[in-house]
């Protein structure tokens, strides 16, 4: 891991945990997409990776503080709507929801950074032939 994503990872993960108090549960998504923005990667899959593991991580531990708080009785009970999904689960639904928001918010981060570069030079087709264009 770069130390970019490594940055980038830590980044989304403060800001995801500040947007739990009071902001919609989607926000991680424009903030990983900021973060990625503000700190480009080498590609997309390692902008994805950052964005996932960040997403696993702020919905992961929120999913599991607010399941012991309550003694795992609302996953519980949540669970068994859902065909006799155990708590485990439905923490594991909750960690995948968020780390693919996450990804695909920092994705879309990396692809506006990749937009808004500035092309090389001679780089859309154009062949030099004996020295000329």
């Amino acid at each position: 891991m770069t130390k970019n994503m490594l940055a980038a990872v830590a980044v989304i993960f403060v800001l995801g945990n500040l947007c739990r108090f009071g902001l919609p549960w989607w926000t991680i998504a424009p903030f990983a997409a900021i973060a990625i923005f503000l700190l480009p990667q080498q590609s997309g899959f390692m902008a994805f990776l950052s964005g996932l593991i960040a997403g696993a991580l702020v919905w992961g531990l929120a999913a599991v503080l607010a399941d012991n708080a309550n003694g795992g009785m609302l996953s519980s009970r949540v669970g068994e709507l859902f065909q006799g999904a155990g708590r485990g689960g439905i923490l594991g639904a909750t960690t995948l929801i968020g780390a693919l928001l996450g990804a695909f918010g920092a994705l879309t981060g990396q692809m506006a950074v990749d937009m808004t570069k500035t092309p090389k030079k001679n780089y859309y087709g154009k062949r030099k032939r004996n020295g000329k264009l």
